[in-house]
C-alpha cells in the first residue's frame, strides 16, 4: 500500500473542529423547533399514584405536559442485548410502575428550554414508594446461558480442585469493581422533525442504522420514512449505543405537539436515562507450582443487572483466553438491583476482570517469588487455553520486553518498600491489556473522479476516534491519491449499512470495505482501459490487471496510475459499493448487522483466536506520612496488527491510560443506599484525572502482522489502552507499601 498507512496523518476534521464549523447532532434547529425538557422520578421502586402538571402547564412559555397518560403511544421495542435496537427492556412512561430513581415520568414542551426546565421542575408527583436496593447481592447471582461448553458462560476444562491440590502455592481472593457512568463531553440530546409520515431525527449516535431501523419500528413507519443523522459524536464510550427512552420521548412528543422538538439532557439525568459500567465482583483462585506454571485457574464474574433485564457484558471469555493452564473453569454470573439497566462502557468487561486478573496473577508471583514478569512469560501460550485454536498473532511477551526496556523494569527491586524516594514509598507493577479483535459486516461506496478526488460514504461513526481520517488514508492509499483529496461523509442512516461504532471494529470492519470499494474501482477502470484500441494497458485482459497502491499494472510490466486512467475513460467518473465479509460472518450475523444489531464474529472462530495485546507498567509515589498516591509514569506497549494513523492510534492509547489511571484513583458513583439513588451525578464532583494527575505517559506500537482478521490485518485499539492499567497501579501500590488494594478507586484512606 502507499505510504499513507502506518504514518502519522492530522485528523482531516481537525480544521472543523477547532473552527466550531463540525456540526454536532444539538447544533441543529429545524423552523418552528420547540424545546423539551424531563421529569423524574423521585424514588427508586413504587407506583406513581398522583401527577399535578398545572403548575407546569400554566408556566410561561409551556406548550404541553405529557405523561403516561396523554402521550401517544410508543412501542416497546426488544432489548438491545436480545438482538433489537432499544437500550433495555423497560421503557418509563407507559404506566405508573416505578423500577428506578430518575426515571422519566413527564415531558414538557415549551417555546425555550428555561421555560422546559422550569416546568419539569413544577410537576409534582405522589408515590407508593417500596424498599429498594442499589447494589446487587452476589449471594442471589445466577448463571445466565449456562450452555456449559466455553462458548457459553460457563466453561471447563480439566479438573480445577486437582490443579490446585497439585499446586506449590494457591490463591484465593476476590476483588470489586464499582459503579462508573459516562460522561462525555458532548450532553446527550434529541431533536425530531415530523414532516407528514416522514421523520428525521438529529441524535448523536454510535449506531445510526440502529437507530433508524428501531424507531421505524417501535412508530410503525417504513424505514426508507426515517432519516437519522449524527455527523459527529462528542464522547460515547458506549452510552450513545443504543435507542433510549428519550430520544423516543422526544419523537412522540415533536408529533403529539404538531412541531420539531429538542431535549438535551441534564447532567444529573444522564445518569439514569442512558447505561453505566455495573459493578462487579471478581473471584479467583489460583494454583502454580514452583516454576510458576498455572496448576488451575478459576475466574467466577458476579456483574450487575436491573430487576427487568438480564444483561451482562461477559468478561470471563476474555480471562479464559489469557494465559495457558491444563485446568481451567469460569463462570459469568449476574445479580439483580433497583437500577437502570448497565451497558457499554470502554473496555466492557474487560477493564475490571482485568483489574482482578492481573493482580491475582501479580499477587501469585508474589508468593512464588517470581518476577512479575517472567510469571507472564511461563504462562504465555500460542493457543487459547481453552478453544485450542492458535491466535492469529500474539505478540504479549514482545509488548512485555519493549515496554521493560523503556520503562527500566530492571532497575525494581523486588522485596515489598524497597524502593524510596525521600518521604516518598516508590512502587513499580505492570499488568496484561488485551482486547478482542470482533468482526462485523460492512459496506461502503467509493466515487472517483478522474480530477483526482473520492468520495467515500457509509453510515459508520467518528466517536472522536478519528474514522474520518482513517477512511480517508485507506482509500488515499488504495487510489492513489492524496489524504486531502478523499472526501468522507459519515453518520446518516441511509448510507450504505456499517457496524456501531462499539467493540473496537470500525476501523477494520468498516475500513475493509472501503478497500474493497476501492478494489472494485480499480477492476472497473481496468476493464474500460483495456478495452480502448490504445494505451500501456490497451488490449490487457482485464483480470489480468491488478491494483497496487493507485496503479493499474499488467503481466508485462506496462502500467497506469488509477487517475490518469480513469481521466482516459468516457465517464471520467465510476462509483463502487464495496462489502467486508469475513468467512467467520454467517448469513445470521450479516442480518443481524443489517437489522441493526451487533452481528459480530470471534474473538474465537473455528479457526484462530484474535485480540490485540499489550503490556503496561506504572510507577506509583506515595507519601509515607500523608498517604498521598501520585503517578509519576505510565508506559505501554501495544501490539494491533496493522496501525493506519500512528497519530490518532497513539491518542486512543495514551487516552485508555488516562481513562485507567483514573478509574484506579478517582472514578466511582457514589450512592445513596437508603434512596438507591446516585449522588455525585454531575461532572463536577464525579471526579476524572486532571492535568496535574497526568505526568509521563509513553506508549510504543509495535510491527504486527496479521493476515487472517481482515485484509487490512488491521485489530482494534480504542479500548485497549484501559484494559490494564488500574491493576499496573493496583500492583504498584502494593509494591511500594505492602498494602493489597483489591476494590476501586484506590484513595488515600485505604493506606492508612
Amino acid at each position: 500500500m502507499a505510504q499513507t498507512l502506518n504514518t502519522a496523518v492530522s485528523r482531516t476534521d481537525a480544521p472543523r473542529k477547532v473552527t466550531g464549523t463540525a456540526t454536532y447532532a444539538a447544533d441543529v434547529i429545524p423552523a418552528g423547533m420547540l424545546h423539551g425538557a424531563l421529569a423524574t422520578s423521585s424514588i427508586a421502586v413504587g407506583t406513581l399514584t398522583g401527577l399535578d402538571t398545572s403548575a407546569a402547564e400554566a408556566e410561561p412559555g409551556v406548550v404541553a405536559v405529557y405523561t403516561h397518560e396523554n402521550l401517544p403511544d410508543y412501542k416497546s421495542v426488544k432489548g438491545f442485548y436480545a438482538g433489537g435496537p432499544g437500550s433495555a427492556s423497560f421503557w418509563p412512561m407507559e404506566g405508573t410502575e416505578i423500577k428506578y430513581a430518575g426515571q422519566p415520568i413527564a415531558y414538557v414542551v415549551a417555546e425555550t428550554a428555561a421555560a422546559a426546565r422550569r416546568g419539569a421542575q413544577l410537576i409534582t408527583a405522589d408515590y407508593d414508594s417500596r424498599p429498594a436496593d442499589v447494589h446487587m447481592d452476589p449471594a442471589d447471582s445466577f448463571v445466565i446461558g449456562a450452555t456449559g461448553d466455553s462458548k457459553g458462560m460457563v466453561a471447563t476444562k480439566g479438573d480445577v480442585p486437582k490443579g490446585l491440590a497439585e499446586a506449590a502455592q494457591t490463591l484465593d481472593v476476590e476483588y470489586t469493581t464499582p459503579f462508573q457512568h459516562h460522561n462525555p463531553m458532548e450532553m446527550f440530546a434529541s431533536t425530531a422533525e415530523w414532516r407528514g409520515d416522514r421523520l428525521t431525527v438529529w441524535m448523536p449516535s454510535q449506531s445510526v442504522r440502529t437507530l433508524r431501523l428501531g424507531i421505524a419500528k417501535a412508530f410503525g413507519l417504513p424505514e426508507t420514512s426515517v432519516r437519522v443523522i449524527s455527523p459527529f459524536v462528542g464522547g460515547a464510550f458506549g452510552s450513545k449505543a443504543g435507542i433510549t427512552p428519550y430520544a423516543m420521548l422526544t419523537i412522540a412528543a415533536a408529533k403529539a405537539v404538531g412541531a420539531p422538538v429538542r431535549l438535551i439532557v441534564t447532567r444529573p439525568q444522564m445518569y439514569t436515562v442512558a447505561t453505566f459500567r455495573p459493578e462487579s465482583v471478581q473471584r479467583f483462585r489460583l494454583g502454580a507450582d514452583e516454576t510458576g506454571k498455572l496448576t488451575a485457574f478459576e475466574h467466577i464474574e458476579i456483574a450487575q443487572t436491573s430487576q427487568f433485564d438480564v444483561v451482562t457484558n461477559p468478561g470471563t471469555h476474555i480471562t479464559r483466553a489469557m494465559y495457558a493452564s491444563p485446568n481451567i473453569h469460569t463462570e459469568q454470573r449476574v445479580a439483580r438491583s433497583d437500577t437502570n439497566t448497565g451497558g457499554f462502557m470502554r473496555a466492557p468487561n474487560e477493564m475490571q476482570t482485568f483489574f482482578g486478573l492481573e493482580q491475582a496473577m501479580d499477587e501469585l508471583a508474589h508468593k512464588l517469588g517470581i518476577d512479575p514478569v517472567e510469571m507472564r512469560r511461563v504462562n504465555d501460550t500460542d493457543r487459547h487455553p481453552v478453544e485450542d485454536v492458535p491466535f492469529s498473532s500474539r505478540s504479549l511477551m514482545e509488548c512485555y520486553d519493549s515496554v521493560s526496556d523503556t520503562f527500566g523494569w530492571a532497575d525494581r527491586t523486588a522485596e515489598v518498600g524497597s524502593m524510596t524516594d525521600g518521604d516518598w514509598l516508590v512502587g513499580y507493577g505492570c499488568a496484561t491489556a488485551t482486547y478482542p479483535t470482533n468482526i462485523l459486516a460492512s459496506n461502503a461506496r467509493v466515487r472517483m473522479r478522474g480530477t483526482g478526488h473520492a468520495y467515500i460514504e457509509l453510515a459508520a461513526h467518528d466517536v472522536g476516534t478519528g474514522s474520518y481520517t482513517i477512511f480517508a488514508q485507506i482509500a488515499a492509499a488504495r487510489l492513489g491519491l492524496p489524504v486531502e483529496a478523499c472526501d468522507v461523509v459519515m453518520g446518516h442512516g441511509d448510507m450504505p449499512v456499517a457496524p456501531l461504532a462499539g467493540g473496537s471494529g470500525t476501523a477494520a470492519s468498516a475500513g475493509s470495505a472501503v478497500h474493497d470499494a476501492c478494489l472494485r474501482i480499480g477492476r472497473l477502470v481496468a476493464a474500460e482501459v483495456s478495452r480502448q484500441p490504445e494505451g500501456p494497458l490497451a488490449g490487457v485482459s482485464a483480470d489480468r490487471i491488478t491494483l497496487e497502491d493507485g496503479v493499474l499494472r499488467g503481466p508485462d510490466g506496462h502500467s497506469q496510475s488509477l487517475v490518469e486512467a480513469l481521466a482516459s475513460t468516457a465517464t471520467t467518473e465510476v462509483e463502487a459499493v464495496g462489502e467486508f465479509r469475513h468467512p467467520a460472518l454467517t448469513d445470521k450475523l450479516i442480518r443481524a448487522t443489517f437489522s441493526g444489531g451487533y452481528g459480530t464474529a470471534g474473538p474465537v472462530t473455528p479457526e484462530c483466536a484474535m485480540f490485540a495485546f499489550g503490556a503496561e507498567m506504572a510507577e506509583v509515589h506515595i507519601n509515607r506520612w500523608t498517604h498521598e498516591i501520585r503517578v509519576p509514569r505510565a508506559h505501554g506497549a501495544f501490539a494491533a496488527g496493522t496501525i493506519l494513523n500512528r497519530k490518532t492510534a497513539h491518542s486512543q492509547l495514551m487516552g485508555g491510560m488516562v481513562w485507567g489511571i483514573g478509574s484506579a484513583l478517582h472514578e466511582v458513583t457514589e450512592v445513596d443506599k437508603p434512596r438507591a439513588r446516585y449522588l455525585n451525578a454531575n461532572i463536577a464532583e464525579y471526579l476524572v484525572p486532571v492535568n496535574a494527575d497526568i505526568r509521563e505517559i509513553r506508549v510504543e506500537m509495535l510491527e504486527e502482522r496479521d493476515d487472517y482478521v481482515n485484509p487490512l490485518g488491521v485489530k482494534g485499539i480504542g479500548e485497549l489502552g484501559i484494559v490494564g492499567t488500574a491493576a499496573a497501579i493496583a500492583n504498584a501500590v502494593h509494591h511500594a507499601t505492602g498494602r493489597r488494594l483489591r476494590h476501586l478507586p484506590i484513595r488515600m484512606s485505604d493506606l492508612v
